[in-house]
């Protein structure tokens, strides 16, 4: 059973884990407006790039529900994710469309919004973790 949380800290430290698993599978290394992560590169492994997005996605609405995001927000990252890993499930082409669709990004700003907008922030705080993108400029 999972437990809901209320108190701001336990708040901030799921957006934060939130946030650091989509910058991990989506985000690690920028190319011009192109970003690669866990996620991309596993999906070129057969079967092993699907078990990454389910664990991930499945961490993310975890963390949503402990935080009492809404439904809707959920039903939303779900089904985003749930998109992706089908997708890569297509030969060839699937793992080069994983590449270019970040769910698990798109969906943890989701998650981190609505998090975000619990606590009574407007604008997002910096997450607390130094893990940033690398950027290379083509």
């Amino acid at each position: 059973m999972l437990h809901r949380t209320t108190s701001d800290a336990q708040l901030l430290k799921i957006r934060d884990s939130v946030a650091l698993i989509g910058r991990l599978s989506d985000g690690l290394l920028r190319l011009g407006p192109l970003s690669l992560g866990v996620d991309g590169v596993l999906s070129w492994v057969p079967g092993l790039g699907e078990v990454y997005s389910a664990a991930a996605g499945g961490f993310i609405l975890i963390q949503g529900v402990r935080a009492g995001v809404p439904a809707t927000t959920l039903a939303l990252a779900g089904g985003l994710m749930l998109s992706r890993t089908v997708v890569s499930a297509i030969p060839l082409a699937g793992p080069l469309a994983a590449d270019l669709f970040t769910a698990h990004r798109w969906s943890a700003r989701l998650v981190v919004g609505a998090i975000d907008r619990k606590r009574g922030r407007l604008t997002p705080a910096e997450p607390s973790s130094p893990l940033r993108p690398a950027r290379i400029m083509l």
